[in-house]
């Protein structure tokens, strides 16, 4: 039995054992930070990138004495609103999980929170796949051995596609904004 074990390492290339110790690792965190942390945290993220760019430059007026570029200003204000919805975030999350692990329903909260870490791995695989095809290491021996890259392939195509309507979307949701402080 451990020969065969053996031989089933011996065939996956280093690169698939990085790949399943980080998704291990994803899934562990999850499982300890439970579903309700962890989706706040993704929410909380999306929506202080969200509100930066739409918020951003009207957050820049504070920074009009101290700060003489405008493009500076405009990041400044953007790095603000982005800093403080992740505190409020990070506060809400925190309340949130305790009331949940209060009620009794901790084991579900951490194994949807495993869950959870196993599709953020997925979306790092797709995300490392596609440094690595813009790196140019789609070519390399160990990228085309490799057993789990070709999943990762599938998540980057998604990405690929989604990625382009979605910093469309802020562009046209922003754009009123930007002109409004020219």
């Amino acid at each position: 039995m451990p020969s065969r074990a053996i031989s089933a390492i011996q065939l996956m290339e280093i690169i698939d054992i990085a790949i399943l110790i980080v998704a291990l690792a994803s899934m562990i965190v999850g499982w300890f930070r439970g579903f309700v942390r962890e989706s706040f945290s993704i929410v909380t993220l999306f929506v202080a990138i969200w509100l930066a760019m739409r918020l951003g430059p009207a957050a820049s007026h504070w920074f009009d004495g101290t700060i003489d570029s405008m493009d500076l200003r405009l990041w400044a204000g953007r790095f603000l609103v982005f800093v403080s919805i992740l505190v409020v975030g990070v506060v809400v999350g925190w309340i949130m999980a305790k009331i949940v692990r209060l009620s009794g329903l901790s084991i579900l909260d951490r194994l949807l929170g495993s869950f959870f870490g196993v599709g953020r791995a997925a979306l790092f695989l797709g995300l490392f796949v596609l440094a690595g095809q813009y790196a140019g290491f789609a070519s390399k021996p160990w990228w085309l051995e490799s057993v789990i890259i070709p999943y990762g392939e599938y998540v980057a195509d998604w990405i690929v596609e989604l990625a382009p309507r979605g910093m469309e979307l802020l562009r046209q949701e922003d754009a009123p904004y930007i002109n409004s402080i020219n």
